[in-house]
């Protein structure tokens, strides 16, 4: 623009200089043949220059395109720390979350009931994930808690299209609806038996996508196998039989947007396998506040088919949420202690549910896979609080009676030293300072019921639990 102004003032300027003055035309005497020449020189002269400026300016401005183009967007936010290529086909991002708690217990110590009071970090995990070429995506995340360092997810994934991604590697199995929430947008501290009784992460390969925009998504997987509650990594031995797992979920009024059940979502998943006897012992269940309330007895293996299945189920609307899932799970058991074709050996279901409700006081949005996102962030100088939610949920899982049954102290189980059944009541209060802080308290209580012929006579669990999550 410059430019093209200076050419234009100078041709102003030529027009001032060879045209007459109005009031001297009869006087002025014509201009010779010598300066009309030197005047044509000096002003083809001056356009040359002002060419050569011209290209020199657009040379530099492709330089410097030339230099963004090649330059990565480095960006730090909210959400982690990103380097992605300026054509958007390459990006690292770096997460990381760490949950710092405390856990206190009300417990009659006549009774010789005592679990210690401890502080403890239950997480802490960096996260590396990213996209290859635009359509090729990975995920590296480790545990460093308990001194120890785990390798939780390690998976590649390629997206053809939004209704077809393959997953190749280690990852959360597609079952559970409250398993599939990331530890950084748990409701409460603790998740709810229905994962006790379902897959955690597992390795193998994975399908997902969306149907009819959105309103429709499918999982489906064949992995290694991985026991109720747990990991693959938890166990030992291996395990030769495979799980396909497959869930369904869908939202039929995600895109009515005037709709009052625009946040309902419906699912259902299944998982069949089968164990081998020396796949490793079965997870203990776990109350609420992370005590043992039952376990099998040592020499019990899985040893057969396992088939689980688990309706799901949410509703959100503006700061109002609702969840609720229920898991059954259905296995083949062996007492190992003498293996022979007269071996002790059941076909037990164990069975689990829960309910959670929450209400987000500050009217912030609230919904199934984020946390609500505080309007003003903590500040005390200037007075604002962030967001407050409470929450309550009803629980329960129930062991199969089988597992008790048989001479002495049975079969599976010691029904004098495990709960048949625990009903558990929470109660919670999550603060969100930010988007990266949030502070959680949880009241849990607990009540055991014993199994048929049982002489125990179970202590109710009182407890309170807290945390510190920080997480970018």
């Amino acid at each position: 623009m410059k430019s093209l102004r200076a050419a234009a003032s100078a041709a102003a300027l030529t027009t001032l200089v060879l045209a007459p003055l109005p009031g001297r035309a009869q006087t002025a005497p014509a201009a010779s043949s010598d300066d009309i020449a030197a005047l044509r020189e000096q002003i083809r002269q001056l356009d040359q220059k002002l060419r050569v400026l011209e290209r020199n300016a657009e040379l530099k401005d492709e330089a410097a395109t030339a230099a963004v183009a090649k330059t990565p967007v480095v960006n730090a936010d909210a959400k982690g720390f990103s380097l992605t290529s300026p054509d958007k086909k390459y990006s690292l991002r770096i997460r990381a979350t760490i949950h710092a708690d405390g856990r206190y217990y009300f417990e009659d110590k006549d009774a010789g009931i005592d679990t210690p009071d401890a502080f403890v970090l239950r997480r802490i995990r960096p996260s590396f994930e990213g996209t290859v070429a635009e359509k090729y995506g990975y995920r590296l995340m480790f545990d460093l808690a308990n001194n120890q360092v785990q390798l939780l997810d390690a998976y590649a994934t390629y997206k053809h299209s939004d209704a077809f991604t393959a997953l190749f590697g280690k990852a959360k199995s597609p079952f559970d609806l409250e398993r599939l929430v990331s530890q950084t947008n748990l409701l409460f501290i603790e998740r709810s038996f229905p994962t006790l009784l379902g897959p955690n992460r597992d390795t193998g390969v994975q399908l997902y996508g969306d149907f009819l925009t959105g309103r429709l998504s499918y999982q489906a997987a064949y992995l290694d196998g991985a026991s109720d509650g747990s990991s693959l990594e938890t166990e030992s031995g291996g395990n030769d039989g495979k799980d396909t797992v497959v869930r369904l979920f869908t939202h039929p009024f995600k895109n009515d947007q005037d709709s009052f059940l625009k946040g309902l979502g419906l699912g259902f998943a299944y998982s069949t396998g089968t164990r081998e006897v020396g796949t490793g012992a079965i997870r203990p269940y776990t109350s609420n506040a992370l005590v043992n309330f039952f376990s099998y007895d040592a020499n019990v293996r899985p040893d057969g088919s396992h088939d689980r299945i688990s309706p799901q189920a949410y509703f959100y609307r503006g700061p109002f949420g609702l969840l609720a899932s229920y898991t059954e799970s259905a296995q083949e058991l062996v007492n190992t202690t003498t293996i022979t074709p007269a071996s002790k050996r059941a076909d037990l279901t164990n069975r689990a549910w829960a309910v959670n409700v929450n209400y987000v006081l500050t009217g912030e949005d609230t919904g199934y896979s984020t946390n609500p996102k505080p309007a003003q962030d903590f500040n005390f100088e200037a007075g604002t609080w962030g967001a407050w939610e409470i929450a309550a949920r009803l629980s329960q899982l129930s062991v199969d009676e089988a597992a008790f049954a048989g001479a002495g102290t049975g079969d599976f189980a010691n029904r004098n030293t495990q709960a048949q059944r625990i009903d558990a009541y929470s109660l919670g209060v999550n603060w969100y300072l930010n988007r990266n802080v949030k502070a959680s308290l949880n009241f849990e209580h607990s009540e055991f019921q014993e199994a048929d012929a049982s002489t125990a006579d179970f202590e109710n669990e009182n407890a309170v639990l807290s945390r510190v999550q920080l997480s970018f």
